[in-house]
């Protein structure tokens, strides 16, 4: 069945090479795929996207669930198909819960999304786009399919904001088995195949000055780092201290004088104490603030506990 359904998908993208458009990107550019985590509980994101998960600070010894959003940046406005496919090779987290946009249903209704439209009242309305989900728990892989359903009409997908990115594609999770070792999961789009010969891989269709052509985009992977280092230690001698603080200063310093902050994403995440994205003076404050607590007690709760009951 699913070999069917791929060729079918495939039959239906070359019907439409050969027409020509009036909207048409340079027959040379390709369009960007790529990931961003969410933040979340004891999930810090890194500026590229990636995530660190700071172990110590979950309390329990429950699976690690990190959600993340799948975007594609097209600059030339010009698909009509997106269809990424990514996997998780780890052994140690599986992919679950992708997300429909568009599941037509009162229980679940349209959502914003990178593709989305409104009708003159202002809701959500799927009269010209259509999705296909597909979750494939055997080779740990996933994929999302949003086109203009019309056969004859492959206008250009219109994006719901400034941006085709503005918004994300869809979203999933990243459930990570709680005795999963120190170090990166990685999750990829699939360029190549991996796991079968005729494995359906991450492709887009867009109006060019040729017709339409059907590519494959640009690829950025998502990292999860798995640490069991304490948040807040970002030069990882095992404590929370001034050090910290001024190692934060001084990155805070180079960025905002234009220069690059000079942290690894697990430095980065350890200082980012608010998990903004950004590393700030306030960061170093809440440093500074968590060393004083850490003198004057023997039984301190942990940092993100100490910062959520600031000021309580």
């Amino acid at each position: 069945m699913k070999k069917l359904i791929s060729s079918v998908i495939s039959l239906g993208l070359a019907a439409c090479a050969a027409v020509p458009t009036a909207f048409a990107a340079d027959s040379g550019y390709v369009p960007t795929a790529y990931f961003r985590a969410n933040k979340g509980e004891c999930i810090s994101v890194c500026p590229d996207g990636n995530a660190v998960v700071f172990r110590s600070e979950l309390g329990s010894s429950d699976n690690i669930i990190v959600n993340a959003s799948v975007y594609i940046d097209d600059e030339s406005l010009t698909c009509w198909n997106v269809h990424p496919v990514w996997k998780c090779a780890s052994e140690y987290a599986k992919l679950e819960n992708l997300v429909d946009p568009l599941p037509m249903s009162a229980d679940a209704p349209n959502i914003a999304y990178a593709y989305a439209e409104t009708n003159e009242a202002g809701e959500f309305t799927h009269i010209r786009h259509g999705t296909i989900l597909n979750t494939d728990e055997r080779y740990n892989t996933m994929s999302f399919t949003c086109q203009v359903t019309s056969l004859t009409e492959r206008s250009a997908m219109k994006p719901y904001g400034e941006k085709s990115d503005s918004y994300p594609l869809t979203s999933f999770d990243i459930n990570i088995s709680a005795d999963a070792p120190e170090g990166d999961i990685d999750v990829h789009f699939l360029t190549e195949h991996e796991d079968y010969a005729d494995q359906r891989l991450i492709d887009v269709a867009m109006r060019t000055e040729e017709g339409s052509l059907v590519k494959t985009p640009v690829t950025k992977p998502l990292t999860v780092t798995v640490t069991d280092r304490k948040f807040g230690d970002v030069n990882a001698d095992g404590k929370v201290d001034s050090n910290d603080a001024s190692a934060v200063l001084v990155a805070y310093s180079k960025s905002s004088t234009g220069g690059e902050h000079g942290l690894s994403n697990l430095q980065f995440a350890c200082g980012d104490s608010d998990k903004n994205g950004l590393l700030t003076s306030s960061d170093a404050s809440n440093i500074l603030a968590y060393y004083s607590y850490l003198s004057t007690t023997d039984e301190a709760v942990n940092f993100t506990n100490f910062l959520a009951n600031r000021g309580k």
